[in-house]
């Protein structure tokens, strides 16, 4: 992984922890006004990005 964080990268973690915070995609998708399938996606490319599954 490279030493310069992506914005898709910083995305995806604000996704995940505001996910895990409010206990769903659809919570977290209407605190950071997106849909609860961008919140997932943003998760899911995470997911990719560091090869291991977060949720």
């Amino acid at each position: 992984m490279s030493s310069i964080v992506s914005i898709e990268s910083l995305s995806g973690l604000v996704a995940f922890s505001v996910a895990v915070e409010t206990g769903s995609f659809a919570a977290a998708g209407r605190k950071l006004g997106l849909s609860a399938s961008a919140v997932g996606k943003a998760v899911e490319r995470l997911e990719a990005r560091l090869g291991l599954r977060l949720l």
